[in-house]
C-alpha cells in the first residue's frame, strides 16, 4: 500500500512537472489556439481616412482649412477701472508723497508748452502733483493788453472764485487784471483790458486755459480743498527753467521786469 502510494504522488510531480515545462516552454504551440477561443476583438481597427476631394466651387480653397483663432485669455487686457475725479487726485497725491492735502498750491501755466503743472507745498518744499495739458489755445506769445485781443495773461495772479456752474463744465476766474496790469496799462493810458480769464473744462477757449472736464473736475475738487486763499497762479510766455525770451522791441519797457520776476517766481519749482 506505501508502494502504491509513492508511485502516485512520483506520477502526479511528473505530469505537474510536465504541464508547467510546456505552458513555458510551450506558448508559441499552445498560445494561438487560446487567443483564438478566449479573446473578444472589442477595439474595431481605425479605417482609413477618406481622400479629399478636389472642391467645385471657386471662392473655395481645398487645401485651406478654416481655424478658429487661438485667445490667449492671459494676454487680454483687464478693463480699465473708471476711477472718480477724488479717487484720480488722491493718487497724484499718493505719488507725490502726500497723505494729507496740501495746505498751499501754486499753479503754472506755460503758454508755449500748453500746459499747466501744480504743485502742492509739502512740509515748506514744492513737490510736483500733476500736469494738465491745455485742450485748446488762443492768441501768442505776450501779455494780455485789451479786451477781445485772445491773449492769456502773463503775471503773477490769484484765483478769485470757483464757479460750479459753469458753461466748460467747471471754472476757476483768474483775477486778470491785477494791480500790476492796471498800473501798466495807466501808464500807457489802454482801457477796456478785459477779463473773466478762466481756467475751466472742456476744448475752447478766447483768452482762457481750458484742461478738459476730467482734469477741471481733478483741479476743482482739490482747490475746494486747499482754499482760495492758498493758490498761487503764474501764467507766463515759456518755462523759464528752460529757455527764455527775447524781446525785440522797446513798446512796453516793463516786459523785461515782468519776464524777470516770472522766471524768479518759477525757480522754486524743479521737479526731483
Amino acid at each position: 500500500m506505501r508502494q502504491l502510494i509513492k508511485t502516485l504522488l512520483s506520477s502526479l510531480l511528473i505530469i505537474a512537472t510536465s504541464l508547467i515545462l510546456f505552458y513555458l516552454l510551450g506558448r508559441d504551440i499552445w498560445y494561438p489556439y487560446y487567443k483564438e477561443c478566449f479573446i473578444h476583438k472589442d477595439i474595431e481597427p481605425i479605417k482609413e481616412l477618406p481622400t479629399t476631394k478636389e472642391c467645385n466651387l471657386t471662392h473655395c480653397d481645398p487645401n485651406t482649412i478654416d481655424i478658429p483663432p487661438i485667445i490667449n485669455i492671459d494676454l487680454i487686457a483687464p478693463p480699465q477701472e473708471q476711477l472718480s475725479s477724488e479717487r484720480r487726485l488722491k493718487r497724484h497725491l499718493a505719488d507725490s508723497d502726500f497723505i494729507i492735502y496740501p495746505k498751499k498750491l501754486t499753479l503754472i501755466g506755460m503758454k508755449h508748452e500748453q500746459s499747466l503743472e501744480v504743485w502742492g507745498d509739502l512740509r515748506g518744499k514744492w513737490m510736483h502733483i500733476a500736469t494738465y495739458p491745455f485742450t485748446a489755445f488762443s492768441g501768442r506769445l505776450g501779455p494780455k493788453f485789451r479786451e477781445g485781443d485772445g491773449q492769456i495773461p502773463e503775471g503773477i495772479y490769484r484765483i478769485s472764485y470757483l464757479n460750479p456752474n459753469s458753461k466748460f463744465h467747471l471754472s476757476m476766474r483768474v483775477n486778470y487784471p491785477n494791480r500790476f496790469d492796471k498800473k501798466m496799462a495807466k501808464k500807457e493810458k489802454r482801457t477796456n483790458l478785459g477779463g473773466d480769464i478762466m481756467i475751466h473744462g472742456s476744448n475752447q477757449t478766447i483768452g482762457c486755459i481750458p484742461i478738459g472736464d476730467d482734469r477741471i473736475e481733478e483741479l476743482y475738487f482739490l482747490a475746494e480743498k486747499v482754499g482760495i486763499k492758498n493758490i498761487k497762479v503764474i501764467l507766463t510766455p515759456v518755462d523759464f527753467r528752460r529757455m527764455e525770451v527775447n524781446i525785440k522791441n522797446d513798446k512796453h519797457p516793463w516786459l523785461k521786469d515782468l519776464y524777470a520776476n516770472l522766471k524768479k517766481e518759477m525757480q522754486p519749482f524743479i521737479s526731483k
